[in-house]
């Protein structure tokens, strides 16, 4: 399995990570956090990028006060490529901090939970698992309650 842009990221800054295909049976098995990527625009700030559980919801309006914006939603998924270079289903908070580290980055709270989070690797079907210390240390997010 060829590494995408995000496993030579975290190697060349020497971050511990493990890789799988989405479809593993050890990440299907697992009990680690799957946390998903969601690309938002705001009426302020343009690009805004939230990380949450996967099998929660967004709440809008508390992004939207963080972020200093009065609205804040989902862009077309057709721009979300031109806005993160990532195609849907594949944004990674990683990847987009590598190309993008002027996107305002939100992670909710309960990542804080857990020592560890899978997370997309930056190709559809690819994941990582990485110490939750070391993804917020590398991207220096704003942490607070975003659910629903």
């Amino acid at each position: 399995m060829t590494k995408t842009e995000v496993e030579q990221y975290l190697e060349i800054n020497q971050i511990p990570y493990e890789r799988y295909r989405f479809t593993d049976a050890p990440i299907e098995q697992s009990t680690i956090p799957i946390y998903k990527t969601l690309v938002l625009t705001g009426d302020k700030t343009g690009a805004t990028i939230a990380l949450i559980p996967i099998d929660q919801r967004l709440d809008y309006k508390k992004l939207a006060k963080l972020s200093g914006n009065r609205k804040i939603g989902l862009p077309p998924i057709e721009k979300v490529l031109e806005m993160t270079g990532y195609p849907h289903g594949a944004n990674t908070p990683i990847g987009i901090f590598i190309h993008h580290p002027d996107y305002p980055m939100f992670f909710d709270s309960t990542i804080q939970e857990h020592q560890k989070v899978i997370i997309s690797a930056g190709e559809l079907g690819k994941v990582v698992v990485i110490a939750t210390s070391d993804l917020i240390e590398t991207i220096e997010p704003v942490v607070a309650d975003l659910l629903k």
